[in-house]
């Protein structure tokens, strides 16, 4: 499995700047968050493909900057907000599928909005969200989130019954850390489901750590998803703080390639 890394480590910087501080480190495989609505322009998309094919790097994933609109304008009761806000996902989809990635990131909605949103709608509001992406021919996956419905693994196992085959997982270690999670009896549960990856460390002291410098047994994390058949991809997704991000980065993913 080739181990790559996310844009967003590199946050606040611009979206093209991190991209290519990426492929300079030598990663083959990045994953792109959309930080501006006129990033899903065609001529930006074109720009980043360049930028990759440069470097020989695939860009594998999308995340749209707008997942902090979703609750309300996604999946909220207002249905002309619903209407108006759908335009985002199909350009997201439609910007994954320039860059040749397969994997569109969506957080969903928070755990706990002001007005209520219903399990049903969540679903079915979602599903429109993966016709969005299929006619872009991308998959539109549900992030298992802190604080968000998809924290938890038994509003996960709903969500996979109410969808079925179309139900799939970005599975975020950090995230079932943060939810409170059993990080293995989540991964043991949808590793099936499972089409990409965000990994990072963590100890008794904190998370999102770069992988490494923390306990976390990557070699039972990796051996869960071989023995599952794993063919979707990975990235290392940290939050930069007061990191040496560059540093990390090429620590981390030696750190991968020999476990």
């Amino acid at each position: 499995m080739e181990t790559g890394a996310s844009t967003a480590c590199f946050y606040p910087l611009e979206t093209e700047k991190a991209l290519e501080r990426v492929c300079k480190l030598g990663f083959k495989t990045a994953e792109v968050f959309m930080n501006a609505p006129c990033e899903l322009e065609d001529g930006f998309t074109k720009e980043l493909k360049s930028i990759a094919d440069g470097y020989g790097t695939s860009i594998v994933s999308v995340h749209p900057f707008s997942s902090f609109l979703e609750s309300s304008c996604i999946f909220g009761d207002y249905k002309r907000r619903y209407d108006d806000f759908i335009g985002i996902y199909e350009k997201t989809c439609h910007a994954a599928a320039v860059l040749g990635a397969d994997t569109v990131v969506i957080h969903g909605a928070v755990e706990k909005p002001k007005i209520p949103i219903p399990d049903e709608r969540y679903f079915e509001r979602f599903a429109e969200l993966i016709e969005v992406g299929k006619r872009e021919g991308v998959t539109v996956c549900q992030e298992n989130v802190s604080r968000f419905k998809s924290r938890s693994i038994e509003f996960c196992k709903k969500m996979r019954d109410a969808l079925g085959d179309d139900f799939h997982m970005v599975f975020d270690i950090k995230q079932t850390v943060r939810s409170n999670q059993d990080t293995f009896e989540f991964l043991e549960e949808f590793k099936h489901e499972i089409h990409h990856l965000h990994i990072s460390d963590n100890s008794p002291l904190g998370d999102c750590l770069p992988p490494g410098k923390g306990s976390f047994d990557f070699k039972r994390f990796f051996d869960i998803l071989q023995k599952a058949n794993y063919g979707g991809t990975c990235v290392i997704e940290l939050y930069s703080g007061r990191l040496d991000v560059d540093f990390e980065l090429k620590e981390s993913k030696a750190y991968i390639e020999r476990t």
